[in-house]
C-alpha cells in the first residue's frame, strides 16, 4: 500500500517521469487487482485483499490522470480489463470520484 501511495504522489508531482517508465509500472497494480484469495481464506485476509485492491485502484486512477498515458498499450489493456469487470469498474469509479 505504501508503494501505491508513492506512485500516486509521483504521478501527480512528476507525470513526465512516470510516463517514461509506465510500461514497468503497470504490472504490479494489475497483479494486485487480479489477485483472488483462497476459498478458505478468513475474513481478515479477504478484507486485507479488498484494501489492497482499493489502494491499487487509487494508484491506477492517478496514472490515468496523466495526459498521454492512454498511448501506452499495457496501461490501455489494464484500463480495458478494469472496465470489463463490473465489480472492479464500480470500485474504480467510486475511487475516481472521491
Amino acid at each position: 500500500m505504501p508503494c501505491h501511495l508513492i506512485l500516486s504522489k509521483l504521478a501527480d508531482k512528476c507525470p513526465s517521469a512516470v510516463l517514461a517508465v509506465l510500461d514497468s509500472l503497470v504490472e504490479p497494480p494489475q497483479k494486485t487487482v487480479n489477485f483472488k484469495p483462497k476459498q478458505d481464506a478468513v475474513k481478515q485476509e479477504v478484507d486485507h485483499n479488498e484494501d489492497m485492491i482499493r489502494s491499487a485502484l487509487r494508484a491506477i486512477a492517478s496514472l490515468n490522470r496523466i495526459s498521454g498515458g492512454d498511448c501506452n498499450l499495457k496501461f490501455k489493456s489494464l484500463m480495458s480489463e478494469i472496465s470489463k469487470s463490473p465489480m472492479l469498474w464500480d470500485k474504480y469509479y467510486s475511487i475516481r470520484n472521491e
